[in-house]
């Protein structure tokens, strides 16, 4: 766990003790696919780390539909919302890839920011991040591009977690072309179009566990 947690930005910092100090606090759990984390509106008691595994974010909408926020693999925090407040879950998680995630308690997590202001503020920067994210596919989806849409999400899960390999970037990709839709608003038959769009003009390549993005730079020209 101590390995683990050093490669995470958030504690890079931290000394021996102070990651010893922190680790007292986690817990370890496997989570199967299909389990659900936390569901949306439900009291918010834990702050989770994804060491192995993938973990899909979204919101229901009043017709029932699945909104999709984000797909999250290891390394990452969620939720990144609500410190020092009793707010609830803003969002639903469910793990898509079968991994290991460490667990704190919303109380010991934030007492261990106050005790360490460096991890604290870049909690907060985090937070910057990801709402600077958002007003971005907010802007996508307002244009009503859903090329753009696509390339934009291409490009982030390369980013995120992206593969880099001989031929290309590789995304692994444990999600289904309707889930993708519902991350940027549009259809499955749109995603599919776009997507076999992109294999014919030899930018990826579709393969039977994620995408390969054969040519990142001129997929960069199309967002």
């Amino acid at each position: 766990m101590e390995n683990f947690l050093k490669q995470i930005p958030l504690f890079s910092e931290l000394t021996d003790s102070e990651l010893e100090y922190l680790k007292q606090m986690m817990t370890e759990r496997i989570f199967k696919k299909q389990t659900y984390i936390f569901m949306e509106g439900s009291k918010r008691e834990a702050v989770y780390f994804i060491q192995t595994g993938t973990v899909k974010v979204f919101k229901v909408d009043e017709a029932g539909n699945e909104q999709g926020i984000c797909l999250l693999k290891a390394g990452n925090m969620f939720p990144h919302v609500g410190f020092f407040d009793d707010s609830s879950y803003p969002a639903t998680a469910e793990v898509v890839e079968e991994g290991k995630l460490l667990i704190v308690k919303v109380e010991d997590f934030e007492r261990f920011l106050l005790e360490n202001p460096k991890v604290a503020m870049k909690v907060m920067k985090t937070m910057g991040q990801k709402t600077i994210e958002l007003q971005q596919r907010l802007q996508d989806l307002i244009s009503g591009d859903v090329y753009k849409r696509v390339t934009s999400l291409l490009l982030r899960f390369a980013r995120e977690s992206g593969e880099e390999r001989e031929n290309g970037v590789f995304i692994a990709m444990p999600i289904s072309n309707k889930e993708i839709a519902n991350m940027i608003g549009t259809t499955r038959e749109s995603i599919s179009r776009t997507l076999n769009h992109y294999r014919k003009l030899h930018l990826i390549d579709i393969e039977k566990e994620g995408i390969m993005i054969r040519d990142i730079a001129k997929l960069e020209k199309l967002r």
